[in-house]
């Protein structure tokens, strides 16, 4: 930076005067070309002395208008995004949604203009074009819920669907072997969650780690063993929202760790790697029951999984909308279900259906929703006979809501190995 000498202006003021008076620079061009002049300090101290040095020049006292200082800002309220920022554009342009839109910085392919607000702040002519300053106020939302066709189509174009996915082949089976039953509970990948808030981080990449984390720990208890079949038991709120106003199926709002398309794509892939791994073991029947945070898009998740293992004999996905589904395990009957249905009925729905099967000596249901493990035996009544209601744990991080009401999530994957005579034998916990 230069110094003062014999009463001259220093070389970045002379700048500063040429930018607003010569060239007539907006304010924000002038901050950005003298942030480097000014280390340590923000945008907003930067314009306060820049404008101090242009006020004590003789033609500042010429100019008709001055603006003050502006502080722009952004953020998420109900759903929608509003955004607060200093624009310039033409005059014509501020008529234009599209626009407006991008000059907050938003894709009008994506995006839909709510409400804005623009206020004259500054013009001048530049070039023959009469260029205007705007305090703008937008409140946008995004255009289409879920997967737009754009989405749908980039997808399917990084798949190779010439060459047919190869049928898994399950090396230690054991067709007289237990049965494996692996429950994944609220994975809700996509949730975001910052250990400053909530005591650990969580997105769709922490979401990844943690379930091959605990997959591997499996696999490494499986070493040495064969089965007669692998149960993956998906619970429901595999996906934190439905769709990318960033929503519950119900319009519950969340902070979630980017678009849909994103967010989908990335638990699809995580899901078939571990049914790869699994399904090397022993053949996977994949059990899926739909949670309360994305009735639709869980639902198509699991839709492009069948789809993947279309051609596979060895691989077996429940694609049914059913939100209570079962399995006979020997003399066991298992039923699965998220767990956001009243508690009360959690084991009498089994019960009546085990009426239809017969010669079942254990039942047990096995749900989520509640985001740590608890067992509850619902003794032999007129709607429930002899049930075990079990709720399984959550690997996911608690939201900054979930944090804040004090709910606790225990970070762990529960499996159980079923033999056909015997019942339950062993209950495996992946914690992490």
């Amino acid at each position: 930076m230069a110094t003062k000498e014999g009463g001259a202006l220093t070389d970045w003021k002379t700048d500063v005067l040429r930018m607003r008076f010569d060239e007539g620079r907006s304010w924000g061009f002038i901050i950005e070309r003298m942030q480097g002049q000014f280390p340590g300090k923000n945008a907003s101290q930067i314009r306060d002395i820049i404008r101090d040095v242009v006020r004590r020049d003789p033609r500042y006292k010429g100019q008709r208008q001055e603006e003050p200082t502006y502080k722009a800002s952004n953020g998420w309220r109900n759903g929608q995004y509003e955004s607060d920022r200093l624009i310039e554009i033409c005059e014509e342009d501020a008529k234009s949604p599209r626009r407006i839109l991008e000059a907050h910085g938003l894709d009008p392919d994506e995006w839909d203009v709510v409400t804005c607000r623009n206020n004259l702040w500054h013009s001048q002519v530049r070039g023959g074009t009469r260029l205007v300053m705007y305090q703008s106020r937008l409140t946008a939302k995004p255009i289409k819920d879920g997967i737009t066709l754009a989405d749908v189509e980039r997808w399917f174009a990084a798949k190779d669907f010439d060459t047919a996915k190869p049928p898994v082949v399950p090396m230690w089976h054991d067709p007289d072997g237990e049965t494996l039953e692996i429950d994944v509970a609220d994975l809700h990948s996509g949730l975001l969650a910052w250990w400053r808030e909530t005591g650990d981080d969580y997105d769709v990449n922490r979401a990844r780690e943690r379930f091959f984390t605990a997959i591997r720990d499996i696999i490494g208890r499986c070493n040495g063993r064969k089965f007669k079949k692998i149960i993956l038991a998906l619970l429901g709120d595999l996906l934190h929202t439905d769709n990318d106003n960033q929503t519950t199926t119900k319009g519950t709002f969340q902070q979630t760790d980017g678009r849909m398309s994103r967010v989908f794509t990335k638990t699809l892939d995580m899901l078939i790697e571990a049914i790869d791994w699994l399904g090397a073991i022993a053949p996977v029947d994949v059990v899926y029951t739909r949670g309360n945070h994305d009735h639709t898009m869980g639902w198509a998740l699991i839709k492009a999984i069948e789809q993947a293992y279309r051609n596979d004999p060895n691989i077996y996905i429940d694609v049914s909308p059913d939100s209570q589904k079962h399995r006979m395990i020997g003399c066991t009957l298992v039923g699965f279900v998220h767990g956001s249905m009243p508690e009360k009925n959690l084991a009498g729905w089994l019960q009546v259906r085990a009426r239809k099967i017969g010669k079942i000596t254990y039942m047990e249901v096995h749900g989520g929703h509640r985001h740590s493990e608890k067992t509850k035996e619902r003794l032999q009544t007129v709607d429930a006979e002899g049930v075990i209601v079990r709720a399984m744990p959550t690997i996911a991080t608690s939201s900054a809501h979930e944090h804040d009401e004090g709910y606790v999530s225990t970070r762990c994957m529960m499996c159980f190995v079923w033999g056909d005579s015997a019942g339950l034998r062993e209950m495996w916990y992946s914690n992490m």
